[in-house]
C-alpha cells in the first residue's frame, strides 16, 4: 500500500524506525512541540494534533527545520509501507 509524502505517522516512523507507528507518533509530536518556533509556525499554517496530514507547506516546513530523517539522502516521496 502507498502512502502520502504527506502522512504524520509515516514520517514519525521515518524518523523513529525502532519505534511502533503509535509511539513514532508521540515521539515526533514531542520533537514538533520542543522545536517551539517550528511549532509556532506550524501552528500558525493551522496544523493540529489530530491531523493526518501535512499540507505541502507543513511539510517543507518540517523538513527545513528538522531535516530529512536519517539515512534519507533524498526527499522520499511515496513510499511502501
Amino acid at each position: 500500500m502507498k502512502e502520502n509524502k504527506y502522512d504524520v505517522t509515516a514520517l514519525a516512523c521515518r524518523y523513529f524506525p525502532e519505534s511502533t507507528k503509535r509511539n513514532a507518533r508521540r515521539r515526533f509530536f514531542n520533537v514538533l512541540r520542543s522545536e517551539k518556533d517550528l511549532w509556532q509556525r506550524l501552528t500558525a499554517l493551522h496544523f493540529g494534533i489530530y491531523q493526518r496530514n501535512f499540507t505541502p507547506k507543513q511539510y517543507k516546513l518540517v523538513i527545513d527545520i528538522l531535516g530529512l530523517p536519517e539515512g534519507d539522502d533524498a526527499d522520499f516521496g511515496e513510499w511502501v509501507h
